[in-house]
């Protein structure tokens, strides 16, 4: 089976970041819509934070070790079984699925959350045997609205 593994992330700060080597980035549930919402949990999040032009940042995080029972109900109550969320089923549903929610906080070393508007600019879906499908151009404007608004 080519079961879903990972997720890729890249974010780009909207205004200047200071001191961006004393952050982090924190991201849990991410929500797709489809005809109804499709939450994924992942057990690990790791970010890599690299300047932008204007003291503006980059962050790409990876999260990984795709962790299906946290939503199991929910897969349940839309008749789906774990073995269902793979390259195939997110392949099938592709063009009418959105990035609808990534729950996300920028945050310093001490865990106090930062007020720095971030725009999501690339989301790929990454399965066991390397497959990759690419929701960049589906990222909805609630998505996007939610990261700016953090200030």
């Amino acid at each position: 089976m080519n079961e879903l593994i990972e997720m890729e992330l890249i974010y780009e700060s909207l205004v200047p970041v200071t001191n961006s080597e004393d952050t982090y980035l924190s991201v849990g549930t991410v929500t797709f819509l489809q005809n109804e919402e499709l939450s994924l949990d992942f057990n690990e999040t790791t970010t890599t934070i690299s300047p932008l032009p204007d003291f503006r940042i980059r962050l790409e995080s990876s999260l990984r070790d795709f962790e299906p029972r946290t939503f199991l109900e929910e897969y349940h109550r839309m008749g789906l079984k774990i073995s269902d969320l793979n390259y195939a089923f997110f392949l099938k549903h592709f063009p009418e699925t959105y990035l609808f929610e990534v729950y996300t906080e920028y945050c310093n070393r001490n865990g106090e959350k930062l007020a720095y508007p971030l725009t999501l600019t690339n989301a790929w879906l990454l399965f066991r045997d390397g497959s990759v499908l690419d929701y960049s151009s589906h990222i909805t404007v609630f998505a996007l609205n939610e990261l700016a608004e953090v200030a």
